[in-house]
């Protein structure tokens, strides 16, 4: 298989993980635990940040996949996926409402 295109694959496959993970940990520790929500989800962060720094260590010692392109891709793609669920969920807020008020 060519390097590049495993590449490609191996940053999309991380790039999702990495969203879906951080979207499914956050809302589970939201709705759990409301008095140290916050350190957890900072916890929950540098967890998976320290995997994926891992992850792409052991990258840059395999040959038969091109380190750059799947770095570029993985941020590329959490990029992405982290733009459709803000426009997603910009689109579902309502809008408030205010009285508009004469002078």
């Amino acid at each position: 298989m060519n390097p590049f295109l495993l590449g490609i694959i191996i940053g999309v496959g991380l790039g999702l993980f990495n969203f879906l993970a951080s979207g499914f940990y956050t809302s589970k520790i939201l709705t759990h635990s409301k008095m140290t929500s916050m350190v957890l989800v900072l916890l929950g962060f540098i967890c998976r940040l320290t995997l994926i720094g891992i992850i792409f260590y052991v990258l840059t010692k395999v040959k038969w996949s091109h380190f750059q392109t799947s770095l570029i891709t993985f941020v590329l793609f959490f990029t992405l996926c982290t733009i459709w669920k803000a426009t997603r969920i910009y689109r579902n807020a309502k809008p408030l409402n205010k009285p508009q008020t004469e002078i």
